[in-house]
């Protein structure tokens, strides 16, 4: 009913407003375990599982671990600017840094 009324909802009168909202009075079926909805069929589940994979950061290598380190703050501002030049993140800029120094 709503899809036909070109009235705006705070331009419509108390009537208009019940009837184009009637639609949204009917309650929600219950199923057996209480709560509303259904279950979800086999290709819904499917396609959540593969939305719940992707969820999060991407995972490199091994995972990651968050550390917390203390930089100068010029030598922060130096480096936040060279990773930005260099269209990295400070994350790659550092770990590109740390393999370097690594291997010699």
């Amino acid at each position: 009913m709503m899809k036909n009324m070109r009235k705006r909802f705070e331009e419509m009168t108390a009537d208009e407003l019940r009837k184009a909202t009637v639609e949204f009075d009917r309650a929600l079926p219950v199923e057996h375990d209480g709560l509303p909805g259904r279950p979800m069929n086999s290709k819904e589940q499917q396609r959540w599982n593969r939305t719940k994979k992707k969820i999060g950061r991407p995972r490199i290598g091994n995972g990651v671990k968050r550390v917390m380190i203390s930089l100068e703050a010029q030598l922060l501002k130096e480096t936040d600017a060279f990773a930005r030049k260099n269209h990295l993140n400070r994350s790659q800029l550092i770990a590109a840094g740390l393999r370097q120094f690594i291997a010699g």
